[in-house]
């Protein structure tokens, strides 16, 4: 047994909590018109998540509430518990029984519970997946289902034979992976675009990033060479001062030795000892002076020279720094350019996308609408068919009333005739004898006509023959007169003869016109039905076209909702070019900013530079001043010392060549001074400028000077090449290296989720291949056994015939229709919509069991669907029911006694409080119970073979894919061989 009981409550006519306990075998479900047998059924259908209202005969979902009686109250809600048997574990839960219940709230909402557990409805339609039960399942079979059956399209009735396949859960698999395959394939779709404007942006970077990175090689050698460069000046210049400064104190010393010796020299002059002590003091104060003035005039016209460079240096610069900032503004300009170029090219796409949009929402009102107008043409198709029903009433009644005015007719007619003693011989003889005097006078007056005819036509008469022929004439008309009494006295006795009453009859009032009447009222009725069903027709007609044009704005607005999120893709990643753009218009900007701000400190630099080179060329003017005077004034002390040394005779030519000696040593010592001092200023400036170029201090290398081994004019050679590079070059994005490493992991980041997305693409479109090829074979083998049992199971039932059952297309097994064809005995093979009621039911019920023998259902609800069947066939259909009883669990709805009598329980449903429904359990007697009932006895019965459908093909097994031990798939030339020998 699989179906334990049933307990309803608040379900359409179950006001009351009714709770049903079904039997092993068959049980007829019976009771009068109206009380609620079919309700059971929608009770079932309804907690197997059944949610279109229409099959379960109910407008909406709410009205499956009970709605209230005249004495009960409407329910708020509706609430129905089914209880299965589950020991053989035909369910996928482990519990031996599964109480599957649905309740609902007048306000819509539903709940689904299993085993007290809530749940969802898909959650109940898995449950029974494939096991032949559920709410599309064969489980359930209406009088309306068999019709439906029979009389649908041949793709419609796939669905008896995949749910006996089993592969109804395999077919949902396929749909959602095919759902999946098309939402993945779009965002392939969105990720390409995406990924394409993603790459557009890397490799432009990359160009950039790598111009960047050798502009920045090129810097750093430009630095390293000049760096050394001014390392090796600074290193010349100050081994050159070590120098000087050693020579310098060595020509100190020997001139402070000869200073001595003259002084000694002058000690033995006491005569003008005085006088030359004091003149050579002097001499001495101004040659010190001299010797400053000079020092501090070499080193200001050193400066100069220095400033002179620098000078140059600084408009050099400065030139190099406005073409600068003239490639910046360039770049500035092309950046704000293609920004624009950008920003109109967004705004359009911004147009375009709420084009796209508006059109989406038109073609959505569209459907809306069209839907609208094809509901509210099924209401007037109903409607219609209502007033055909009504309308056929009339005519019914019409047609008795039809049927009762010609009975009235006849025995009026009847009465009339004899009061009247009509007697048809009379009335004939009468009849005979007036149309006998009718012709003779027709034949008289022709011939009376032809003579006067003929005597008009000679030419000429006599008088006598006038006279003769005007007596002929008298004696012709008398004897019409005469033959008119005649004529006369025929109507009358044919009166006498004709009864009276006829126009009584055929008068306004008469029953005559009464029949006329209705049978106008009958015509009318039916030209009224034609009328309707034209309208009708028309409405189908339209609402297919509604449909087909429904169907065309749903490709359309599938396709627009596609360019809507490429246009989508395209806009944010055209705002990501703009943002991009900006960011390196905004490092541009920067970059401009800065070289403003260095050219702006170079002029003021520069000026500085002028200012202190004019101070220092008037220093060295006025100290070119100052050393005319004091060379002027030694030469005067000269004179003065000459002419007192020229009294002294003995040490005078020795004194002379002292002072020539401490003179030379004095010049030496003079210019190494100034040399000294030029190298300071040198030192000085290249540190200095060092300072002012690189902004750094240069004695941070001051260990590299000493390790450098390239000489200045390999250098100086090395520098003008990179500086040629450099312009080469021309001016990079400085920022382009940091926006390409963003721009990289992006990009890296998308291409991988391409690659990911492409490799589920691949995977899903294998899975679905692989599905489709086994449900394909499982249908097939199902089919050809639901073929075979179809044939021997109709000869069963129909004591002989053939039935066939035949694929569409049968080049595409998992979307072909099935075509159903039977021969009933003596009859010709025809498609079963020509059979009559009773031979396509006894179809349906032999494919109903043909399909039992191959994947029995555990229970069957059969709702009066031996309506149409004669009791011949009701006994063949009980037979066969009795047969399957062992195997499945049957609860037949049921008018008919014979269906009854082959049941083991009767469930009787009764209304004893109008609008309420009851249920009363009744076990039959023993003889029924035991089989001792005889119904038709078909042991002798044999199967025939049915040959195979021919022209079937089943798509081929996806080739079979070989892994590596790390899990990555093959791709050496032997899998790829013997993949491509699977394909073949």
């Amino acid at each position: 047994m699989f179906l334990k009981s049933l307990e309803i409550f608040g379900f359409k006519s179950f006001a009351d909590r009714t709770h049903i306990n079904f039997a092993d075998g068959i049980t007829a479900l019976l009771g009068p018109n109206g009380c609620g047998k079919s309700n059971v059924v929608d009770a079932i259908k309804w907690v197997l998540a059944e949610n279109r209202s229409k099959n379960l005969r109910a407008e909406s979902m709410e009205d499956v509430i009970f709605n209230g009686t005249e004495t009960r109250p409407a329910l708020s809600m509706a609430e129905v518990t089914l209880t299965i048997a589950n020991e053989n574990g035909l369910l996928p839960l482990e519990d031996s029984e599964i109480a599957i219940k649905r309740r609902l709230y007048r306000n819509g909402e539903n709940e689904y519970f299993i085993n007290s557990n809530q749940v969802g409805a898909s959650s109940i339609r898995k449950l029974f997946m494939d096991t032949g039960v559920g709410k599309a399942a064969y489980s359930v079979m209406e009088q309306g289902k068999i019709d439906q059956i029979l009389s649908s399209k041949p793709e419609d009735r796939r669905y008896l034979f995949e749910e006996a396949a089993g592969i109804s859960r395999s077919k949902a698999e396929v749909a959602d992976a095919e759902r999946e395959l098309e939402k993945t394939r779009a965002n392939l779709a969105q990720i390409d675009i995406g990924l394409a404007e993603t790459k557009r942006s890397y490799e432009t970077l990359k160009v950039q990033a790598e111009k960047t990175a050798k502009y920045r090689k090129l810097q750093d050698e430009k630095f390293e060479c000049e760096l050394d460069i001014q390392l090796l000046k600074l290193k010349d210049f100050t081994q050159n001062k070590a120098r000087h400064e050693q020579n310098r104190k060595e020509a100190e010393e020997k001139r402070n030795s000869a200073a001595n010796e003259i002084e000694e020299i002058l000690n033995t002059l006491q005569v003008n000892t005085d006088k030359v002590k004091e003149l050579q003091e002097q001499v001495n104060t101004k040659q010190q002076l001299v010797i400053k003035i000079s020092a501090e005039q070499t080193g200001k016209k050193a400066m100069a020279r220095q400033l002179h460079e620098h000078q140059s240096q600084m408009k050099e610069k400065i030139g190099q720094i406005e073409n600068r900032i003239k490639n910046i503004e360039e770049r500035i300009d092309e950046y704000n350019e293609e920004i624009d170029s950008q920003n109109a090219e967004l705004h359009e796409k911004h147009k375009q996308l709420s084009d796209i949009n508006k059109n989406v929402e038109n073609f959505s009102e569209n459907i809306r609408q069209s839907s609208s107008q094809i509901e509210e043409n099924l209401r007037l198709i109903n409607t219609n068919s209502g007033k055909i029903n009504n309308l056929d009433s009339e005519r019914v009644e019409l047609q008795k009333q039809l049927t009762s005015i010609t009975e009235d007719i006849v025995t009026e007619l009847d009465a009339k005739l004899k009061d009247a003693g009509y007697s048809s011989t009379s009335n004939k003889k009468a009849k005979e004898a007036l149309d006998t005097a009718l012709e003779k006078i027709k034949i008289y007056a022709n011939g009376r006509a032809n003579i006067f005819k003929d005597f008009s036509s000679l030419p000429s008469h006599s008088e006598k023959d006038s006279a003769q022929m005007g007596s002929d004439a008298v004696a012709a008309f008398t004897e019409i007169l005469r033959m008119l009494e005649e004529l006369s006295q025929s109507i009358s006795e044919y009166t006498k003869t004709t009864p009276q009453f006829i126009d009584d009859f055929l008068s306004p009032e008469g029953i005559i016109t009464k029949k006329r009447g209705i049978d106008s009222s009958i015509q009318q009725n039916l030209s009224t039905i034609d009328s309707i069903k034209n309208e009708s027709a028309e409405l189908n007609s339209k609402n297919n076209a509604l449909n087909k044009k429904i169907d065309e704005y749903k490709d359309t607005l599938s396709k627009l909702r596609i360019n809507q999120a490429q246009m989508a893709q395209q806009i944010t990643s055209c705002e990501q070019q703009i943002s991009t753009l900006r960011k390196t218009l905004a490092s541009e900007e920067t970059s401009l900013r800065e070289q403003q701000n260095e050219l702006f400190e170079e002029n003021k630099r520069r000026e500085e530079n002028e200012e202190q080179l004019q101070e220092t060329e008037e220093s060295i003017a006025e100290l070119e001043a100052q050393g005319q005077k004091i060379t002027a004034e030694l030469n005067d002390l000269d004179k003065q010392i000459s002419e007192c040394n020229s009294q002294v005779s003995g040490k005078q030519n020795a004194l002379q060549k002292k002072q020539e000696e401490r003179n030379k040593y004095q010049s030496q010592l003079e210019k190494l001074s100034v040399g000294i001092a030029q190298y300071d200023t040198e030192i000085r400036n290249v540190k200095q400028n060092f300072q002012e170029n690189f902004s750094r201090d240069l004695m941070e290398f001051e260990e590299r000077m000493y390790t450098i081994t390239t000489p200045v004019p390999a250098l100086k050679e090395k520098l003008s090449q990179v500086k040629q590079k450099i312009q080469e070059l021309g001016t990079p994005n400085l920022m382009a290296i940091e926006q390409f490493a963003e721009e990289k992991e992006r990009y890296e980041r998308q291409q991988a989720n391409y690659n990911d997305t492409q490799k589920t693409l691949e995977n899903l479109v294998r899975v679905s291949e692989e599905i489709r090829t086994k449900s394909s074979e499982m249908f097939l083998d199902t089919y050809n056994k639901i073929r075979k049992n179809f044939h021997n199971m109709f000869r069963r039932l129909m004591n002989g015939g053939r039935a066939e059952l035949r694929l569409v297309d049968p080049a595409n097994v998992l979307s072909s229709g099935v075509e159903i064809l039977a021969q009933p005995p003596g009859k010709k093979l025809v498609n079963i919509s020509l059979l009559s009621g009773g031979e396509k039911t006894m179809t349906a019920v032999a494919l109903l069991f043909a399909t039992y023998q191959v994947r029995p259902s555990p229970f069957c609800l059969l709702d009066e669907i031996d309506a149409a069947l004669d009791d011949k066939n009701v006994a063949s259909f009980v037979s066969t029911l009795r047969a399957f009883g062992n195997i499945s669990q049957y609860i037949v709805i049921t008018h008919n006694r014979k269906t009854v009598m082959g049941a083991s329980t009767m469930l009787g449903v009764t209304m004893e409080e109008s609008g309420i429904t009851k249920v009363l359990q009744v076990r039959l007697d023993e003889d029924t119970m035991n089989g001792n009932i005889v119904f038709n006895d078909q042991s002798d019965f044999v199967e025939e073979e049915v040959p195979q459908e021919e022209g079937i093909v089943i798509p081929p097994r996806p080739p079979r894919r070989e892994h590596n031990p790390d899990g990555t798939l093959k791709t050496d030339e032997k899998t790829e061989t013997e993949e491509t020998r699977s394909q073949q």
